[in-house]
């Protein structure tokens, strides 16, 4: 018998066969079957020939990288932003963030609007015209030309209304989606959030073909040290898992903070029962209800083109 005869072929991996990745191949599967989609018609979605190779990846023969990760989820038909987060792939979960971020500031640009730690500023569109006067308005509020591509964010205390922040939505759902997907040790979220995360995802999903194509300053590009710098902790096997990624997500927050404070503070407030806060309560307040804010509706972080 010829040796190379009844041995069992090994198939080559493109990474290791871990947990993360059995569960994110299984729920792509189930999610194929239940949309009625044969392996073929998944082939032809992601440009392949062979219907065989896609089965090898859902069945972890060949364990997929995160860009064929990426192209199996969109094939399926469900959130490519889910899939890698869920299969670990956060580096490029990262790449996502960045995009959403640029087209917000691409947004911003094209609508003279100037962004700091309260959000976008709205000053120039309530201007009046020379030799006129001022009429009463709330600058926090994108006037009503606008409003289809912000949304505004409120923080409650015990006095009413704490703080309101605007931001571009591409720019909220990144922030949001950052928040809700990497808490910091210590940070519990609430019980609607890993739903509100995973239909996110979706509504983030429909803005990214905008995200490709948008233009932006290179100046910009070093907003993304945050997420290099929790980039390089990933490959240190020397943690175990849950302090690795108590590390990234302090990262994920500084980026988020970097962005806009403002939002980033009121995605921890409406995410989290416990680790949210902005200032210093007094001594005699109880700190995790000493401020509240909503979890945002989806419709109002959904993209609306209206043309011009």
């Amino acid at each position: 018998m010829c040796p190379a005869e009844g041995k069992k072929k090994r198939y080559v991996t493109r990474g290791r066969a871990n947990l993360p990745n059995s569960r994110t191949m299984q729920w792509l599967n189930d999610e194929r079957e239940q949309r009625g989609l044969s392996l073929r018609a998944v082939a032809d979605a992601i440009g392949y020939r062979n219907a065989e190779r896609v089965g090898k990846y859902f069945r972890l023969q060949i364990v997929p990288g995160s860009d064929m990760v990426r192209k199996l989820a969109i094939a399926v038909g469900v959130s490519p932003i889910e899939a890698l987060w869920s299969s670990h792939h956060y580096s490029a979960v990262f790449d996502y963030f960045d995009k959403l971020y640029k087209l917000g500031w691409a947004w911003m640009h094209d609508d003279r609007l100037h962004l700091d730690e309260r959000g976008a500023a709205f000053l120039l569109h309530y201007a009046p015209p020379a030799g006129t006067e001022w009429v009463e308005a709330d600058l926090s509020q994108p006037p009503d030309t606008l409003a289809h591509r912000y949304h505004v964010a409120t923080i409650y205390n015990q006095a009413g209304v704490f703080a309101t922040i605007a931001l571009p939505r591409p720019m909220a759902c990144a922030i949001l989606l950052a928040i809700g997907m990497f808490p910091r040790r210590g940070d519990k979220s609430q019980k609607e959030v890993p739903t509100f995360i995973r239909d996110l995802a979706l509504v983030a999903d429909e803005m990214l073909s905008l995200a490709d194509v948008a233009r932006v300053p290179s100046h910009l590009y070093h907003m993304r040290k945050p997420l290099k710098e929790a980039e390089k902790i990933l490959p240190w096997r020397v943690y175990g898992t849950p302090m690795q990624l108590s590390i990234v997500a302090e990262y994920v927050h500084h980026w988020c903070d970097t962005v806009c404070k403002g939002y980033a503070d009121f995605a921890r407030v409406a995410l989290y029962s416990e680790g949210g806060f902005v200032g210093d309560p007094h001594k005699n307040e109880n700190l995790w209800q000493w401020q509240r804010a909503e979890i945002p509706s989806l419709d109002d972080l959904r993209l609306v083109i209206k043309p011009k």
